[in-house]
């Protein structure tokens, strides 16, 4: 995924955000719109669709379902969406930088070894035992500039000569694939791709998260609103933050119901779907400025962003 927004494509929605903008003016009091991707981080959305917690509510709720954090940004921003369950930071945090005010951050993962979302793995019969091994080797890695940066930056933590190592941005449909045939000798691995290697064997953890161990907790998904919608909706708004809250809630005190969602939901085999790692999420009362701060100073020294940013312009309230 690319984690950057491209500066033509943004000016270009932002001028179709004020058809959002009029479009937001003449809805129903409980219409709200929601876009998610069809995976593992959007579960609590699963949850609330699955125990009707927007009609709970009383909203009037119309789901779009895209592919990429990217297309789910680019959608808030065109005035497509006013709440993205489950979408990554990263493209959040640029937009925050390029376009200043248009969301408000109200929950995030709190991400470590034993629920993350990512690992390096390689075949099981490979010579390679240890995060050294990896010098002079090519790695897979998910496509933008973001997981490969991280990915460096843990490198260089633990030592090894990243200059040395050939970086190879693979789709996730490919990656298994890749590392099968020898096209790479390691993967730098998101769920579910991690669990479907390791649950149907021949391959094995050369190391837990990258992104716990360079910052544990990790909140790297986020769960945002947009703040026009929270302006002029403000009502509306706030029954649909409680109705996913709720949804967290549940999520976490029922994880076998939970989990039983996600072969409906995002197709994957059951499987797969009861070992998957499913991070933990913060409440909207739990948000962690300071790990938020962290992982954003992160992104700069990785040189993943351009400027230092405060994290208090993604959670504070909208006036």
């Amino acid at each position: 995924m690319r984690s950057r927004l491209l500066p033509v494509g943004i000016a270009v929605l932002l001028a179709a955000a004020a058809v959002g903008l009029w479009k937001s003016s003449h809805r129903a009091p409980g219409e709200v719109r929601i876009a998610c991707l069809p995976i593992i981080p959007s579960l609590p959305v699963f949850v609330v669709q699955e125990q009707h917690l927007f009609e709970k509510e009383n909203l009037k709720v119309g789901m779009l379902s895209l592919n990429s954090s990217n297309d789910l940004v680019n959608a808030l921003v065109a005035g497509q969406a006013d709440l993205l369950p489950g979408v990554s930071i990263i493209p959040i945090i640029h937009l925050e930088i390029q376009h200043p005010g248009l969301v408000r951050v109200f929950s995030h993962s709190r991400m470590n070894q034993n629920n993350a979302l990512d690992k390096i793995i390689v075949k099981e019969n490979s010579n390679l035992h240890s995060v050294q091994d990896l010098q002079g080797k090519k790695m897979g890695v998910f496509p933008g500039t973001a997981p490969q940066k991280m990915l460096v930056t843990f490198l260089k933590k633990h030592g090894v000569n990243t200059d040395t190592i050939s970086f190879v941005q693979l789709a996730p449909q490919v990656q298994l694939s890749s590392l099968e045939s020898g096209a790479v000798d390691a993967l730098f691995s998101y769920e579910p791709v991690t669990t479907t290697a390791l649950v149907h064997g021949g391959y094995r953890a050369l190391f837990g998260s990258v992104y716990a161990d360079l910052l544990n907790p990790c909140p790297i998904g986020v769960s945002v609103i947009a703040r026009d919608f929270e302006r002029s909706k403000p009502e509306a708004a706030r029954r649909s933050v409680e109705a996913l809250q709720e949804g967290i809630a549940y999520m976490a005190a029922n994880q076998k119901f939970a989990r039983s969602l996600l072969p409906k939901f995002t197709k994957l085999p059951l499987e797969i779907a009861e070992r998957v790692n499913i991070a933990d999420v913060t409440l909207q009362n739990q948000v962690d400025v300071a790990n938020l701060q962290a992982f954003i100073d992160l992104l700069y020294t990785s040189g993943e962003i351009s400027e230092k940013l405060d994290a208090h312009r993604l959670v504070d309230p909208t006036r």
